[in-house]
């Protein structure tokens, strides 16, 4: 198959064109202004991609791209290659048109390249394809649970432009988000430049005078225009868009789904009270299926129990799980006062109720019960710090902090050599909303700028760059100085993401508002935890309204 232009009816087939350029094809033949362009089909990079993937599951990411890159296109795919882009003017931009970028998640997943001349049409070609076999990208491919030899890579071809100033718009609800800078918008997307940002009402107004300065009113109306008539003609609700001689020219255009917007965090005044703030430090320490059944239902009668040394492992993992379990019923039954049944049945309601639009009651009933034997608590602590290092061992999670979070009939098929067919992410703890209030309700807090929605909770870890992310646990709220592109991997099991630089309009925010992560950018973290970072990791609870644009903060 040959590779063919914008204006083809082919490239309007993403199965043909990618995601990427089947919108743009879209958006030109509707009469948007964007530029001629030639693709080249996503049956160009199977053999590529095949060859790739073999290469990495032997050799590793690097053999990988060296494979790619070293081989040649057929002679035949390179003239039609020159033939196809002789009326493109250069300098040229070679860009992915993979068929996964129909979804914000990969938004800067893959590789550009400007600047391109025709003769260096084929290395430029070939580099994207490559560029599906970075480490960052593996990482988010085995996240996604994608294989990388099912990218379906088309690759767009289309004239560079000078521009004077570039961004990215998006709809949100009534109004369009415009985000700019001065040039290229590409520091701007990748998350190196803070840009301006303004938003334009459905009347024309403009909020968002530093935008307005740099960029003039009328450029910010005219970009807004151009996005809602993307909308009206094709459906269309992101762009990415540059100016160049008078011109609003259409980079990028796509429609993103978006989950609907939640409140921010609630604090009920009972959650102010210190018992409660002490309760919320018990949770942090024993999390998950397994801190809730076997630990909780008991523990919540002392919260200093959060304290207590924890015994080494010393157990068979699988009799130990076994051992824990009755040990827990009978501590819960002392405890509550009742028959085991009975027990298990108050200890869980109050744990409901806890988590709950009205935790008074519940707070106000674990304060009178009866506190369990330390020596007996100590005793199951250890049979489960036994269990979690099994579960370790097992391969069932990384590392033992993530094993409070497998459930008991999972751990016992993983301790007793059956385990599930596929190992599965921790995801939401549904303990997050009562930890964000209570943050919310004790900690200082800080303003950022909100750049996705939503309301999250969990440890600070700081990530000076993605390749420094052997801290990072599932469910921490990852911390950053820019939003690049190579911290999406994260998002997958991240709670949230805030960087101290960066803007809304960056690729790593379009992934996370795809995952429903919150994240906030701009944000002067550092002055709220008081000191490093990267010192301060797994120090420090978090508590995230992505939708306000504020982050809450006390010592985990």
């Amino acid at each position: 198959m040959k590779p063919f232009s914008l204006d083809d009816p082919q490239a309007l087939d993403p199965s043909r064109a990618g995601a990427k350029a089947a919108w743009l094809a879209r958006a030109r033949q509707a009469g948007l202004p964007v530029l001629p362009g030639a693709v080249i089909g996503v049956e160009h990079a199977t053999k590529h991609l095949a060859t790739g993937y073999e290469q990495l599951v032997r050799h590793g990411s690097g053999r990988a791209r060296m494979t790619i890159t070293a081989r040649p296109l057929p002679e035949g795919l390179r003239q039609d290659l020159q033939t196809a882009t002789a009326g493109l003017a250069a300098p040229l931009v070679v860009r992915s048109s993979s068929g996964l970028e129909g979804s914000g998640l990969w938004s800067g997943a893959f590789t550009s390249y400007l600047d391109i001349g025709h003769a260096e049409l084929p290395k430029a070609l070939v580099g994207c394809y490559a560029s599906a076999f970075t480490p960052s990208t593996i990482a988010r491919f085995e996240a996604a649970g994608v294989s990388p030899a099912n990218a379906a890579m088309a690759v767009l071809i289309q004239p560079a432009l000078e521009p004077e100033f570039g961004g990215m718009a998006r709809l949100d609800g009534d109004e369009v988000y415009v985000a700019g800078v001065k040039g290229s918008p590409f520091p701007l997307v990748q998350g190196w430049d803070p840009g301006v940002h303004a938003r334009v009402s459905s009347e024309g107004a403009i909020h968002g005078a530093a935008a307005a300065d740099l960029l003039g009113q009328e450029l910010v109306v005219r970009v807004a225009a151009t996005l809602r008539h993307a909308q009206a003609t094709v459906g269309a609700n992101h762009c990415e868009w540059a100016v160049h001689d008078g011109t609003v020219w259409l980079l990028q255009v796509q429609r993103f789904s978006l989950p609907a917007t939640p409140q921010g965090i609630a604090v009920d005044p009972a959650l102010r009270r210190e018992h409660a703030s002490s309760l919320g430090r018990l949770i942090r320490r024993f999390p998950g299926p397994l801190g809730e059944t076997l630990v909780l239902p008991w523990a919540i009668a002392d919260p200093g129990l959060a304290d207590l040394a924890v015994p080494p492992p010393a157990h068979d993992p699988y009799d130990a799980l076994h051992a824990a379990i009755g040990q827990a019923a009978a501590i819960t039954a002392e405890v509550w006062s009742r028959p085991k049944p009975v027990a298990a049945r108050q200890a869980a309601d109050a744990l409901r109720i806890l988590r709950s639009a009205d935790p008074g009651p519940a707070l106000k009933l674990v304060r009178a019960l009866r506190a369990p034997d330390r020596s007996r608590a100590t005793k199951v602590l250890g049979l489960l710090s036994s269990v979690r290092q099994g579960l370790v061992g097992a391969g069932a999670v990384a590392d033992e902090a993530s094993a409070w979070h497998v459930d008991g009939a999972t751990a016992r098929r993983w301790l007793g050599g059956t385990p599930p067919p596929t190992a599965t992410r921790i995801g939401f703890d549904r303990w997050e909303p009562f930890q964000a209030a209570l943050v919310a309700a004790h900690g200082a807090a800080v303003r950022g700028s909100p750049a996705a929605p939503g309301v999250a909770f969990g440890r600070l870890c700081a990530v000076p760059d993605p390749a420094a992310a052997g801290s990072f646990r599932p469910r921490d709220v990852v911390v950053a100085v820019h939003p690049v592109p190579g911290l999406a991997a994260l998002l997958f099991d991240a709670a949230a993401v805030i960087t101290t630089g960066g803007s809304p309009a960056a690729h790593l925010f379009e992934s996370a508002r795809s995952l429903g992560i919150p994240a906030l950018c701009a944000t002067r973290i550092e002055e709220l935890v008081g000191g490093d970072l990267t010192e301060l990791t797994g120090a420090w609870a978090l508590a995230v309204d992505g939708t306000s644009g504020t982050v809450h903060a006390m010592e985990w």
